[in-house]
């Protein structure tokens, strides 16, 4: 079949999403389809930029689109998803956060603002319109359909994806290191780990690395100035996969605390590694893999129960390797793989004949 995926980017960036594009490319084309990929450039600021893109997407409609026919249009992201086709399906990463779980945060828009009010209730509507009818609705994470339902009681099913390069993780000997791997932007909380590093005396032989671009590189490197603990961090910018999977493989824990998370690679790609996950009990999609005290500990988003947590983990450090062990038992006993999702999202899709110009109103 000929299949559409349809997503959003920031030139620029290559993050998590579009290693989930990548993998779904891949994997539609391994099933024997040929695929068609549409990626649109969004910007998340000003926030009168959705509203464009959203306008934009609601104009497009794939139905017949130069008697190309798709035989299934799969939507990511918004706001594609108001796209038509009559094959269209969601798998929804996350709803535009901005306008809803962000909304009146430090991290969203500001509430009160007659605009944006204006633009979050116009996104809201089209939200309603285009997953609450008859297009069936998959997400990544059971984070994002809780979202789905709590803001508008529309239901969906949960389709799990593996990592980048899965089959290549590996757990090698532990170095004295927490290997903390993500963007270093405010909602991830890296400051966390910095400040926790300064306070547990159980973690005085232990560092840290930091893993990953962002814009709050210069503050995270002064706070551990500040702290006195900048010779135990290293901030080593975007690494290459090769790399990320030896930091993964050599470290001794993962901490990955971020704010609601939808998904969350980083826990994945421990459990893969074989090394624990310390976590935070309002982390959001982490929470659906790190049993406490079995594959990690789930703590309260503050320093110091994050240094607590690591020092339970790494004293003695037979038990980070025991809960290492048992992350990837957890993880390959939920049989996480491209081929079920590829099954689902295209299920009940048959191939459609090509609309001729003659029905088009075109010239033949």
């Amino acid at each position: 079949m000929r299949v559409g995926i349809a997503t959003v980017h920031t030139p620029g960036i290559h993050g998590g999403a579009e290693y989930l594009v990548d993998g779904l490319v891949e994997a539609t084309h391994r099933a024997g389809h040929s695929i068609h990929k549409i990626s649109l450039p969004f910007q998340f600021d000003p926030p009168a930029a959705a509203g464009v893109a959203l306008g934009h997407c609601e104009t497009v409609d794939f139905t017949s689109y130069g008697g190309g026919a798709l035989d299934a249009l799969i939507c990511l992201k918004f706001p594609t998803y108001v796209m038509r086709h009559p094959g269209k399906r969601v798998w929804l990463l996350h709803q535009h956060r901005p306008a809803y779980d962000l909304y009146g945060t430090a991290y969203g828009w500001r509430m009160g603002e007659a605009q944006t009010d204006a633009l979050r209730a116009r996104i809201q509507q089209a939200d309603r319109d285009a997953l609450g009818g008859a297009t069936p609705v998959f997400t990544i994470a059971k984070r994002v359909s809780e979202r789905l339902m709590s803001s508008h009681g529309i239901a969906s099913e949960v389709l799990y994806h593996p990592p980048a390069n899965a089959p290549e993780f590996r757990c090698d000997p532990a170095l004295p290191y927490i290997f903390a791997p993500s963007r270093l932007e405010t909602l991830k909380r890296q400051h966390l780990l910095v400040e926790a590093l300064s306070l547990s005396r159980g973690l005085s032989g232990m560092g840290a690395v930091f893993a990953g671009a962002g814009s709050l590189r210069p503050q995270l490197e002064a706070l551990a100035e500040k702290l006195g603990v900048s010779e135990r961090v290293r901030f080593v910018g975007a690494v290459s996969r090769a790399e990320m999977l030896a930091l993964y493989s050599r470290c001794a824990a993962v901490f990955f605390g971020p704010l609601d998370e939808d998904y969350g690679y980083v826990t994945l790609e421990a459990m893969l590694s074989a090394k624990p996950v310390v976590t935070c009990a309002d982390s959001g999609g982490p929470l659906e893999f790190v049993k406490d005290g079995e594959t990690g500990f789930v703590v309260e988003p503050s320093p110091a129960a994050i240094a607590d947590g690591f020092a339970r983990l790494l004293a003695p450090p037979r038990t980070a390797a025991e809960l290492g062990r048992q992350g990837r038992a957890h993880y390959d006993a939920l049989g996480v793989g491209w081929d079920p999702v590829i099954e689902r999202l295209l299920a009940g899709v048959g191939p459609r004949r090509a609309i001729p110009a003659e029905a088009r109103g075109e010239a033949p």
